[in-house]
């Protein structure tokens, strides 16, 4: 009887990962993290869908989605050069995303304004992650499911996604007894939800900066999170931590 009740138990994913470097050294001028939630049950279809998306356009369902090499359009991503492949792809990458099921978080660092203000690139670390975490326990209050988190790992910053997530198991019950784990994964495993988190982090930075949208492919990515951050139901975030 244990095993049934166990077996429906609900779980979200968050998947996260960035754009930029919270360092002042990296040329990056915002630092953002950008978190997918869908729910594990809806996760292996996510999957499939992006798998056939890599295949219909670049011939390799293994391919690695990369922000910054999708936008050079280069090696494999040189296909999108064509304006029709482009115009093709997003849009049928934005219509996988206009799911119901999936909901994303942004967590958005001036980092001028940062470093105006005294904080170390540490400090930007730490309170993103303790934000991004504070709005995923939100989420996971709305319909009383359980949480796992899977992270890109990166050396310079896995330490602080730990100290967040260890705060708020200290500080919040609810958050201890409902987020069970924590993942650090590298691109090379193939997380759909991961790799769609880092495609979506460069445009939440352009609607954070207001940037003027000059092409049809900005603004149907653009219309995607508004789309996401006006649903009540699954709600989405964009927010400006300083």
């Amino acid at each position: 009887m244990f095993g049934i009740f166990q077996n429906m138990t609900k779980y979200k994913i968050l998947s996260i990962d960035e754009s930029g470097k919270a360092s002042y050294q990296h040329e990056s001028k915002l630092f953002i993290l950008s978190g997918v939630l869908i729910s594990e049950g809806f996760r292996p279809k996510l999957d499939m869908k992006i798998r056939k998306l890599k295949k219909k356009f670049f011939q390799n369902e293994e391919l690695v989605f990369h922000s910054r090499d999708m936008s050079r359009k280069k090696g494999p991503f040189s296909i999108l050069r064509e304006p029709k492949n482009e115009i093709g792809f997003w849009a049928e990458l934005v219509s996988i995303l206009n799911s119901p099921e999936v909901s994303i978080i942004f967590i958005v660092s001036n980092k001028t304004k940062a470093k105006k203000s005294g904080w170390q690139p540490k400090t930007i670390l730490k309170r993103s992650y303790l934000r991004l975490l504070e709005l995923f326990l939100i989420q996971m209050s709305k319909d009383q499911s359980k949480g796992k988190i899977i992270a890109e790992s990166d050396s310079s910053q896995d330490l602080y996604l730990i100290e967040a997530h260890s705060a708020q198991q200290s500080q919040s019950q609810n958050y201890r007894q409902n987020v069970t784990s924590i993942s650090f994964v590298q691109k090379s495993n193939l997380d759909s939800d991961v790799q769609i988190a880092d495609a979506l982090a460069p445009i939440a930075g352009m609607l954070f900066l207001k940037t003027k949208l000059i092409n049809k492919i900005e603004k149907m990515k653009a219309k995607l999170i508004e789309r996401k951050l006006l649903n009540k139901d699954n709600p989405s975030y964009l927010e400006s931590l300083i």
